[in-house]
């Protein structure tokens, strides 16, 4: 029972810690974002849709999983994010669907895009450089309610990371009064040891 009470122990406190970085690696992706950074985390980011351009099939407010990829691999028909170079919105970032494929005089790949709701495709073309990555799953608008208070470092460090810092303090401590309590049982196990040895 106690060789089982440890294990759990020592598995608690593994975990704790990843959910801590897991939850740490959010918090700096946010403030990243707010300097106008795109987070990443192991080539995938998290974007909200702020317009109805895609509709219907990605709302306004949804939440869209982007992957980076190799420029070369995109086609026709794909959605992608990218940071838009027209006058209108330059710099932020926009997601719409690849309409065309292009290149410049060195071959390197343009993307001619298309808001599914417009009209016309998009004024200015796409450098491979501008490419976000491509868009690979719909997370819908329930976890774009989410996603927007989550936005707030504040939330995020009461609701996230000071009961992680405090629940990581909590597995360290049952960890080194475990192996405290397992190091005294070794020893009475040898001084019993010893006591039968002498008699």
């Amino acid at each position: 029972m106690k060789k089982a009470k440890k294990v759990f122990s020592r598995v608690m406190a593994v975990l704790t810690v990843l959910i801590f970085l897991f939850g740490l690696i959010i918090f700096v992706s946010v403030l990243r974002a707010k300097n106008g950074q795109i987070p990443s985390f192991a080539g995938y980011s998290v974007l909200q849709i702020m317009t109805g351009s895609m509709e219907p099939e990605y709302k306004t407010g949804c939440i869209v999983v982007v992957h980076k990829v190799d420029t070369d691999t995109l086609k026709k028909g794909d959605v992608i994010s990218f940071y838009s170079t027209d006058k209108n919105i330059n710099g932020r970032v926009n997601t719409h669907r690849i309409y065309e494929v292009t290149s410049n005089m060195k071959g390197v790949p343009l993307f001619v895009t298309k808001g599914d709701a417009n009209a016309e495709p998009d004024p200015e073309t796409v450098s491979s450089i501008n490419v976000i990555g491509k868009v690979v799953f719909n997370l819908g608008t329930v976890s774009g309610s989410v996603i927007s208070v989550l936005r707030n470092p504040k939330v995020i460090f009461f609701l996230i990371i000071l009961p992680l810092i405090f629940i990581t303090f909590s597995e360290a401590f049952n960890l080194v009064s475990m192996i405290v309590e397992n190091r005294s049982e070794e020893k009475e196990e040898t001084d019993e040891e010893q006591q039968d040895g002498k008699n």
